[in-house]
Parts: structure tokens; sequence; C-alpha cells
């Protein structure tokens, strides 16, 4: 039985990267920031676990949650997928779609290489909605509070604030 799910996917993870960063915008972002997203991205019901302000509290019912896509760990979760992000983050790098000096200062900004359209994917409905969170509340607050928020990261320990 070959069992598949893509959050062990490296493609899966390219193609999530650059549907984020495409719908950004041409900024740079803190590493980080983007695994987060990616995160979401990829588990958009997950949406739910975030403590969010209440005027955005109807992004928190973005998908309804079953037992197929319930994520019962989510740490653990996030940790084995930042092994497949870093190894998509090289990949892009390497293809020339991110800046490649930038990513050993752990920034990711998409640099001006036209992306082949075979990687120029619709986003689908729950990805509407999830970066218009991203882009309306998670893009306006900094990155430490976005680690408290989402608490997928170690957030206590920063030295400091970015934004």
């Amino acid at each position: 039985m070959i069992v598949y799910h893509p959050v062990y996917d490296t493609y899966h993870c390219l193609t999530r990267t650059l549907k984020i960063l495409r719908c950004l915008g041409e900024k740079s972002y803190e590493k980080d920031r983007i695994k987060i997203y990616d995160y979401y991205f990829l588990f958009p019901c997950e949406t739910g676990n975030i403590t969010l302000p209440g005027q955005f509290s109807t992004y928190k019912k973005i998908c309804k949650a079953n037992r197929y896509n319930k994520v019962y760990d989510i740490r653990n979760t996030f940790s084995q997928l930042e092994s497949v992000q870093e190894t998509a983050y090289r990949a892009l790098a390497s293809f020339g779609f991110i800046e490649n000096n930038l990513l050993f200062d752990d920034i990711i900004k998409l640099t001006n290489n036209p992306i082949p359209e075979n990687l120029l994917f619709d986003l689908t409905d729950e990805e509407t909605s999830y970066m218009e969170l991203v882009t309306t509340f998670f893009e306006n607050i900094s990155i430490s509070e976005l680690k408290k928020r989402t608490k997928l990261m170690e957030y206590r320990y920063e030295f400091f604030e970015t934004k």
C-alpha cells in the first residue's frame, strides 16, 4: 500500500511557495514567516487554532476539519514539514526563482526571472480565503507576534522585533 501526503512532497511545497510568494508580491520575507504561511496553506482547516482578533474570526472557518485532514500534533507535523520546506527553498534558489544570496540570511524574495506556465496554478477558494487573511492581517504583525498567535514556533527568545 502506497500512502501519499503533500506534507512530504518537495515539489508540492515548491508550488505552494510559488503561489504564496506570487500573492504577496515582490517584497522580501523572513523564512520563518513563509514557513508558517506554507503550513496553513497546506492545512487550511488548522486556521481555527490561530488566535485572531474578533474582526478576523470568519477566517477560522475556512474549511471544516474531519478525521482525514485533522492534524493531531501540530508542532511535530510542522517540524517534519520544515526539512521539506528547506529542500524546496534551496531548489527554488537553484532554479533562480528566489534570491540565492538572501536565502543564506533567512530571507526569501522572488527574483525577476519568469516562472514557467506549468508551475503557475490558480488558487482554490480555500487558498484565496487564506491568502486574504495573510494579506490583511498577518502581513501587518511582527514575526514574533505571528509565532505567538500560531503557536508553531518559539517566540519568547526573539532578540529583536521585525515587521
